[in-house]
């Protein structure tokens, strides 16, 4: 009988603390033994309600601080793409309530997918917004339910203490010291071990922070279900996901194909690399162009003069003094004739009609002589002017890196610019002979950049192996693709992979998707409006731009596929 009493004052602090009613950190107030609870929909934070509301097209999340009756409010909603999480722009709302369809909104987009919401409620009581979408991707009907107008703003708990209570720790001490106190006046020394046990087992169990098993039924407790149970949830406000552009996509069953891979260097295209050469030796006398400039096939580049060498010079310095001279002297002849030919004219009736003629031949023969040796001057220069070489780009295309100046002597067959055009590049792979019956006309092709997996284009086939590799005896096998924004440089690694024609029915994701946490793969899936949760993952192979995904994930999930680094970020840092 004593020990039966001993038992029960040890385990009196359980029975009378799970007796005791708790408030979570939401605010929503639980009763024991199953007695409804006072909840809100309203959420409070640090600064502001939070409401939430979604279909299969939109998900809204609405921020509020505290409302008063009468008073100008001011609402802040998010409105994104429910399977993307994309802001959605320039949507049309039309709002009402249930409660009083009186009360009107204004509406303002700030930014993408963010509007600002004016009214003013008459009541204090709890209303319900019934917010009409209208929008290209379709319009929808959504109730937010529980914005509470009057209600006062919480702070929240300090974590880890929202079910403690400090009267159980009273509970506790005072059981203890009952224990103590049987122990020993009844214990003594043959009852003592059993004593001790049955004590340290009614401190454990009265315990507030040691007792999962009396948590309240109905709450959930844990990883979400469907969950990989791995990780742990991450809030990230919505503002923060349209900021940094967090991105989602459901998870689902889908075709894939399997991959070999093969690795390769980006080479130029025929037609693809142009090169500037000088045809002989000479100076820049004008360059047209920069670095990095577009040009067009035949547009000219640059202008060099041709280097003449000594005798040519002498040669051409002596004919240009002759004819200097004769020109002088026919121009002397010409002036001398149409003086005489001028004064014969001013007494032309007393003058003889033949000395008149006469001297008219005599200046007419001076001009001609004079204009067939400025010909020859004309000639001369000419000649010499043929000398200048006009530089001109081969193909259309990108200005290379170059250094040349106006004045800047070169040499015969010396590289002066280069153009590249990098709208299609080919690919040249190393492939084994065990991968080479993959390599036929027909399968798909894609290549991905080597040091960004993201980045990846598809590939075409355009000769079979005609060489090998004499330093590990692979074939070299040759692509062509498209490039028309110039992601792919030339000289760059990238890996090949051959897509398998045949397709099997598995669960994929994009590879933007996976990232790395404590050595381990795992990706950030979307559980809420403003909750993610992280989720190891089992990997298998990648087609060059999804990852086979073994094990850890459920279809009907929405997975991270943009802004992973900012959730990881997150994630690591609360």
């Amino acid at each position: 009988m004593k020990r039966l009493l001993f038992f029960l004052s040890a385990l009196l602090p359980l029975l009378l603390s799970a007796q005791e009613a708790h408030t979570h950190a939401d605010g929503t107030t639980h009763a024991a033994h199953g007695d409804e609870a006072a909840t809100t929909t309203a959420k409070p934070g640090a600064d502001h309600f939070t409401v939430y509301g979604a279909s299969d097209k939109y998900e809204l999340t609405l921020y509020y601080p505290e409302l008063m009756e009468g008073k100008e409010a001011h609402l802040t909603l998010y409105v994104a793409d429910y399977q993307s999480n994309r802001p959605i722009e320039k949507a049309e709302l039309k709002i009402s309530t249930l409660e009083n369809p009186q009360i009107t909104f204004e509406v303002q987009m700030l930014l993408p997918g963010i509007y600002e919401l004016h009214t003013t409620f008459p009541e204090n009581k709890s209303y319900t917004l019934n917010i009409q979408v209208i929008h290209p991707n379709g319009a929808d009907l959504i109730g937010l339910k529980g914005v509470a107008v009057g209600q006062k703003l919480m702070a929240e708990p300090i974590a880890g203490t929202e079910h403690s209570d400090s009267s159980g720790w009273m509970w506790f001490l005072g059981g203890l010291g009952l224990g103590l106190i049987g122990m020993w006046f009844v214990g003594r020394r043959r009852n003592r071990v059993l004593t001790a046990v049955l004590l340290l087992a009614s401190a454990w169990f009265s315990t507030p922070t040691l007792n999962p098993a009396f948590a309240h039924g109905d709450e959930p407790h844990g990883p979400k279900e469907g969950g990989s149970g791995y990780g742990k949830t991450v809030f990230a406000p919505k503002e923060t996901q349209f900021l940094f552009e967090i991105l989602t996509q459901p998870i689902a069953v889908g075709n894939y194909q399997s991959a070999t891979t093969m690795f390769g260097t980006v080479i130029p295209a025929s037609g693809g690399l142009g090169v500037v050469v000088a045809p002989q030796g000479g100076r820049i006398t004008r360059v047209n162009i920069a670095v990095g400039q577009t040009v067009r096939a035949g547009q000219i580049l640059a202008v060099m003069q041709q280097n003449i060498g000594t005798s040519e010079q002498v040669g051409i310095a002596s004919n240009n003094s002759g004819l200097a001279v004769q020109k002088e002297t026919a121009k002397a002849r010409v002036a001398s004739t149409k003086r005489e030919l001028d004064r014969l004219k001013r007494i032309e009736d007393i003058a003889a009609g033949r000395d008149v003629q006469a001297a008219e031949a005599n200046y007419n023969q001076a001009l001609a002589e004079l204009q067939t040796i400025e010909n020859k001057a004309v000639g001369a220069n000419s000649a010499a002017n043929s000398r200048t070489i006009s530089l001109v780009a081969p193909i259309g295309g990108v200005i290379g890196i170059f250094t040349l100046t106006p004045g800047a002597e070169v040499m015969a067959g010396q590289t002066l610019f280069t153009v590249t055009n990098l709208n299609k590049v080919y690919v040249e792979a190393q492939v084994y002979d065990q991968d080479v019956a993959v390599i036929r006309s027909g399968n798909k092709f894609l290549v991905t950049c080597s040091t960004d997996d993201h980045k990846s284009a598809e590939v075409r086939l355009i000769s079979q192996a005609q060489t090998m590799n004499p330093g590990n005896q692979s074939q070299r096998v040759l692509f062509e693709m498209d490039n028309p924004r110039g992601e792919f440089k030339i000289g760059e690694f990238v890996t090949v992979k051959a897509l398998d024609n045949s397709a099997t029915r598995q669960i994929t994701v994009p590879n933007s998707a996976l990232t790395e946490i404590n050595g381990k793969t795992a990706v950030f899936l979307k559980h809420s409006a403003e909750e993610f949760e992280l989720a190891y993952v089992q990997t298998g192979e990648d087609d060059g731009s999804r990852t086979l995904i073994l094990k850890g994930i459920p279809e009907d999930e929405k997975v991270v596929t943009n802004g992973v680094y900012e959730v990881k970020m997150m994630y690591l840092n609360q």
